[in-house]
């Protein structure tokens, strides 16, 4: 067939080196910035969710003292995920879910229809429609 030179002249490659450039880096911070933002997103999502169960703790213990009709001391709460709790005491357990926008939050039991702060009505309007309301 000919010599390996030639050979690779019929296959169109050529005997000639081909130099490449060097390998351009980017620099060590560039590498860095897409993870720094992801770490940021993540770590203000975390930040924004775990705030949940710190404003809402205080009012789940409140209505599940009362639902369980058990003493304050007697009742545990358990902190599950997505605003979901778990209250047991005296023998029974009940389950909620908080929402809480910025430091008001909603506590709905379980079955409940959970409507959020924005969206109810003010009070004083809901007291001037029951004052309205037939006495029987």
């Amino acid at each position: 067939m000919g010599s390996p030179a030639r050979r690779g002249l019929f296959l169109g490659i050529s005997s000639r080196t081909v130099h490449y450039a060097p390998a351009v880096r980017p620099p060590p911070l560039a590498t860095l910035a897409p993870l720094s933002a992801f770490l940021a997103g993540a770590l203000s999502l975390a930040c924004s969710v775990s705030n949940v169960p710190a404003n809402a703790m205080p009012m789940v213990r409140a209505r599940a003292t009362s639902d369980l009709d058990c003493a304050d001391k007697d009742v545990r709460i358990e902190e599950q995920l997505g605003g979901h709790f778990k209250a047991v005491g005296c023998g029974r357990k009940a389950y909620y879910r908080a929402a809480c926008e910025a430091l008001r939050c909603v506590v709905s039991g379980e079955g409940e229809a959970m409507v959020p702060w924005r969206d109810r009505p003010d009070p004083a309007e809901v007291d001037r429609q029951r004052d309205r309301l037939p006495f029987e």
